[in-house]
């Protein structure tokens, strides 16, 4: 494999963060964010099982822990297109606020969905809070993070949440160890960002403006189940869960607009770049690969090995890290305003955090990953294994009303891939790992 300069680990020195040493330096994502016309909230739903804190043992809780996590003392400036240091202290009255509980005559997941639609803190408050929704007849309990997404990614927010509210040390969400940019790399990213994917031909409401209202569907299905479709398939789990969303988009597709064909969709899967010198800072340490659903409703193994070619080849060739090394080494001086229309129709990303994990002595259950759309961001679909459960999450509004069912129709083609499972013994699936353990 021919390889293009050094390893990326220098490409943008962006350390563990330090508040005496200011705020750190803004990367292109993060720039594309504080440029968007309204706030892009992002974050995580943890639910837990067990008696919840009052909000001012949690407001306790985190006073003490809030400190050195850089990215809950800034703010983002448009003007300069970076972030400034908030220099007083946190108002934890302001950031850590009580919801309601189910005496208002609402489901959790309702008062969910009208939070994640209200406006983050505004300054001279950094644009971050965390909500805690508690039940009077179930030994259960919701926290929902929010954050500005120019300030923090997936695993940042994972990271931070952990420093916060965890009652233990934890290992650090799945990290990036830099590798060298390849050649076969850079010219694959040179095709994907000098062509523009076609965002919506076939599906013009996912090419449209936000159009408020968002909400959060979402389904929850044994992460064994989906370790055990990795194995049968010999592939990871990230493989199993873009190939069923795969499967499921045409039947979305069929049922939204049934006179018009399938044409096919670019996904915008995010992969991160933090490594264990990262691991807290603020930003976005993250870049995409373009993903082609397959347009047909062929046999599942044709669609699985149409995915496979893909997040292979992006492995096998270093993607990330090339991809990482030309956005911020080489385009990064000229886009200090970045253009905040999106390449893609979706987003379809994978978080899986460390376990155990346990909030006042009571365990977390399931969590997902959300970001409530701004402009003309595309479509945000998750996956977020905790403990013992995997959830699918989709982020819609009324641009895509029947997203609501895009959830089970992901977890029937789960089902579709375990029934096609039996057949491989004599008949493995092109560019699989048959003989290695599935990743994480």
């Amino acid at each position: 494999m021919r390889h293009l300069l050094p390893p990326t680990s220098s490409v943008r020195s962006r350390t563990k963060p330090s508040l005496a040493d200011g705020p750190a330096v803004p990367g292109v994502a993060d720039r594309l964010f504080i440029h968007y016309d309204r706030t892009a909230a992002f974050g995580l739903v943890l639910d837990i099982e067990g008696v919840p804190p009052s909000i001012d043992a949690l407001r306790e809780h985190l006073r003490h822990r809030t400190g050195p996590l850089a990215a809950l003392h800034l703010l983002p400036h448009r003007a300069s297109s970076g972030w400034q240091r908030v220099g007083r202290p946190l108002d934890l009255t302001v950031h850590v606020v009580q919801g309601p509980d189910d005496r208002s005559g609402r489901t959790r997941d309702e008062t969910t969905d009208e939070l994640i639609r209200k406006d983050l803190p505004h300054p001279p408050h950094p644009p971050w809070d965390m909500w805690l929704f508690t039940s009077q007849e179930h030994r259960s309990y919701r926290i929902c993070f929010r954050i500005d997404h120019a300030l923090c990614d997936g695993v940042g927010a994972a990271h931070y949440l952990a420093a916060l509210l965890a009652d233990q040390e934890l290992p650090a969400p799945h990290l990036h160890r830099p590798a060298r940019p390849t050649l076969a790399a850079a010219s694959r990213f040179a095709r994907n960002y000098l062509r523009r994917p076609p965002r919506g031909r076939a599906w013009p409401d996912l090419s449209a403006d936000y159009q408020g209202d968002a909400r959060i569907a979402y389904v929850d299905v044994p992460d064994d189940r989906l370790l055990a479709l990795a194995r049968a398939w010999g592939v990871t789990v990230n493989d199993v869960y873009l190939t069923a969303l795969a499967r499921a988009m045409p039947v979305w597709h069929s049922r939204e607009f049934p006179t018009s064909p399938f044409l096919g969709l670019t996904a915008a899967v995010p992969l991160s770049v933090r490594t264990s010198r990262t691991e807290g800072a603020p930003g976005n340490h993250v870049v995409s690969m373009d993903l082609a659903l397959p347009r047909s409703q062929s046999d599942p193994r044709h669609c699985l090995e149409a995915v496979l070619k893909q997040t292979r080849r992006a492995a096998r060739t270093g993607y990330r890290d090339t991809a990482h090394f030309f956005i911020e080494r080489l385009l990064a001086p000229w886009l200090t305003h970045p253009n905040p229309r999106p390449r893609h129709a979706l987003t379809a990303t994978h978080l899986k955090l460390p376990s155990p994990w346990t909030v006042f002595g009571s365990s977390l259950t399931a969590a997902s990953l959300f970001c409530v759309p701004a402009g003309k961001m595309p479509c945000y679909v998750s996956l977020t294994r905790a403990a013992a459960i995997a959830r699918l999450g989709v982020v819609y509004d009324r641009r895509t009303p029947g997203a609501a069912r895009l959830p089970e129709l992901w977890r029937n083609a789960l089902s579709e891939l375990e029934g096609q499972a039996d057949r491989l013994a004599g008949e493995p699936v092109k560019g699989s790992w048959r003989s290695g353990r599935p990743n994480r």
